[in-house]
């Protein structure tokens, strides 16, 4: 039989490993190669959006971004860097969702009808929406390293026509949509507040400081803008009976494109995103990573 006392210790021996691997050094290091792998797709999106609003070809969205980084020299080996930095920070984000820093840890109220218990378990939320956010970036990168590319129109598309297919799929893909909207609208708050100073250091050259926050501001509005289009585009797809409209992030740049003023919005929310590529790229140095 086993013994209780053994599983216990064993529970506890894993516990303690898990602490210790997310309170690493080494692993914290590693982790923030992420945020300049997201950098990089977030500059070249950026690049795209604003070729797009000046009359130019190409698939504005992660996977074209990801496409022109393969093409780069050493292409394959920068792509197997990216796809290993997204992985890293997203498990460095799950790791300290539940060990090292866990929100939920240690003393305090965890009681979410407390001030003190809310913040917490907002903390966590935060982290696991990190961890999945990660995820999702180290996603773009795996069909170049498997020898493919793939169509992320078409994929967007056949995606939103699955989930229409099924028993309240409209609503569903409504639903989707304003979630989406509604991370553009906090994007573009956070932009606003700039409530993410909070999680960074700030560079002791000023000139760099300067860059740091006009690059955080803009940064966030685009991503912001980019996600409202996204969001719109689903919902508007979905009410009309038509889920095959929803092409994701190249779609929703090439309608906002279409709409008056649509070149001018689109050259700002492509420089926004640059922009918030060059923002990640200072936050791999400056991130607190608490």
């Amino acid at each position: 039989m086993i013994d209780e006392g053994d599983v216990e210790d064993a529970a506890r021996a894993a516990d303690d490993a898990a602490q210790r691997a997310a309170d690493s050094t080494w692993f914290e290091r590693a982790s923030r190669a992420g945020y300049v792998a997201n950098g990089a797709v977030h500059a070249l999106l950026g690049g795209l959006a604003v070729g797009l609003a000046l009359g130019r070809g190409g698939e504005a969205d992660q996977s074209g971004a990801v496409q022109i980084l393969a093409r780069q020299p050493f292409g394959l080996a920068l792509i197997w860097m990216c796809l290993v930095g997204c992985v890293l920070l997203a498990l460095w984000n799950l790791a300290n969702a539940f060990f090292g820093r866990a929100p939920l840890r240690g003393s305090g109220s965890t009681d979410p009808r407390t001030s003190r218990g809310r913040h917490r378990w907002k903390e966590l939320l935060i982290a696991l929406g990190r961890a999945v956010a990660y995820a999702a970036v180290a996603s773009a990168f795996v069909p170049v390293v498997l020898g493919g590319g793939g169509d992320s129109d078409r994929r967007s598309a056949l995606l939103s026509t699955t989930i229409a297919s099924a028993p309240g799929g409209l609503v569903i893909l409504v639903v989707i949509g304003l979630v989406v909207v509604g991370f553009g609208v906090g994007f573009c708050v956070q932009g606003v507040r700039r409530s993410w100073e909070r999680r960074l250091r700030t560079p002791r050259a000023r000139p760099l400081a300067a860059i740091l926050t006009v690059s955080g501001v803009a940064g966030y509005l685009g991503k912001g803008a980019t996600l409202l289009a996204v969001g719109v585009l689903v919902i508007v797809s979905a009410l009309a009976g038509d889920p095959e409209r929803s092409t994701g992030v190249d779609g929703a740049l090439r309608a906002m494109r279409d709409q008056p003023f649509g070149p001018a919005l689109l050259l700002a929310v492509g420089v926004g995103l640059l922009l918030h590529g060059v923002f990640l790229v200072l936050r791999s140095r400056y991130d607190r990573m608490e």
